[in-house]
């Protein structure tokens, strides 16, 4: 039986409070049954794995997992630890050599040392914190609900405890400088991180930013200005030896994201809890499962029918190819043209290849640093 990864995505969708720019699945909740929530992840983990992944020809064997939403950190330790034991028991992971990445997503206003000892003593050996700037002005803009002293003192007390580090910060947003965004750069690595998410800021519909925008009170960065900012990150982060290895992210050697890795290499995974979708094979058709949005009604669900699946599709083998194309593409090592030429705009291709912006070398293609900066347009040029 041929040997496979899966990673597994747990959503916790519940905030504190719902930031302007965000356009995932939370929620403001103000009481929660934790022991019913860690009841209610594992039955539809369960049921997921032995309905669907357990039923194929392969044999698989865990990759990561990931706590995401939402704020992750508001979550009892012993839910954490809950889940990562019932992954141990399904897949007997610690059978393998190489360590599973478990990363835990947190806000720095839910970080707290002793809770933090708990999560790493329930099996988290990755924090991701999402700090999103070191400009209290900004901070205040963006709704976030820490002050930049919450934030620095949630990266010392993380750093601490961690091996691997990860944070996030956003730029290209009104009223910032150039000079503004160096100044967090340069602040972010004193932090000695091993991992960034650098990402521009996008108005996505939705959101309060949208309607801001539509109503002509969000007045987006200059491109110009956006496209600097970009060229400032690279310069920064490789001069720090944290280059890009995707389109928004940068890592230190061998500190790469294991799990999101998954998502963009189109490989294997099982997405629990509301919202969370799923994306495997099963034998050659690849399947895709959504789960419920609501937490209220997706709760209910599992509590009685084991699950909150809302939509189970199959992919073709076009729909494989060009997500293996849109996501494969960001990445700074690229694709195998081979696996997605029939899929191609060859002809488009070779005019972006010639203009650098994309690069041929042996059986892979991949963006340059200027084809990264341009990447919706590229895909709209070569996918048929």
């Amino acid at each position: 039986m041929i040997k496979k990864p899966v990673s597994i995505y747990i959503h916790w969708p519940f905030c504190t409070s719902k930031c302007p720019y965000c356009d995932f699945n939370s929620h403001i909740k103000q009481s929660i049954d934790h022991n019913d929530w860690l009841i209610a992840i594992k039955t539809e983990l369960n049921y997921l794995l032995e309905n669907f992944l357990f039923k194929s020809s392969y044999r698989y064997y865990l990759k990561s997992v990931f706590f995401g939403g939402g704020t992750p950190s508001l979550m009892e330790p012993f839910v954490i630890k809950g889940i990562i034991n019932e992954c141990e028991r399904l897949f007997y992971y610690k059978e393998l050599k190489k360590e599973v990445e478990i990363t835990l997503e947190a806000n720095p206003g839910s970080i707290f040392r002793d809770k933090l000892k708990c999560f790493l003593d329930a099996g988290v050996n990755r924090i991701s914190i999402g700090v999103q700037s070191f400009d209290e002005r900004l901070l205040l803009f963006l709704g976030r609900d820490h002050s930049v002293y919450e934030a620095k003192k949630a990266i010392e007390i993380s750093r601490n405890i961690f091996k691997n580090l990860s944070f996030d910060l956003i730029y290209a947003l009104p009223k910032q400088s150039l000079e503004d965004w160096e100044r967090s750069l340069n602040e972010a690595f004193e932090f000695n991180p091993d991992h960034l998410s650098l990402y521009q800021l996008t108005i996505e519909k939705g959101t309060a930013f949208y309607n801001r925008y539509k109503n002509g009170n969000l007045i987006p960065v200059r491109s110009d200005l956006a496209t600097k900012m970009y060229y400032m990150t690279e310069e920064v982060t490789k001069r720090n030896n944290m280059p890009a290895y995707e389109v928004s992210n940068y890592s230190k050697l061998n500190k790469n994201c294991i799990h999101n890795l998954s998502y963009w290499k189109g490989e294997d995974w099982i997405g629990i809890g509301p919202g969370a979708t799923s994306r495997f094979f099963s034998g050659k058709q690849r399947i895709q499962i959504n789960i419920r949005k609501d937490p209220n009604s997706w709760l209910k669900d599992v509590q009685n029918k084991q699950n909150g699946v809302n939509e189970i599709s199959k992919e073709t083998a076009e729909d494989y190819m060009i997500e293996k194309v849109i996501m494969g593409l960001r990445l700074v090592n690229g694709i195998n043209l081979n696996e997605v030429k029939k899929v191609l705009r060859m002809d488009r291709l070779r005019m972006l290849i010639e203009n650098s912006f994309i690069i041929h070398k042996e059986k892979l293609i991949k963006t340059t640093f200027k084809g990264r900066l341009n990447l919706n347009t590229i895909l709209a040029e070569i996918i048929k």
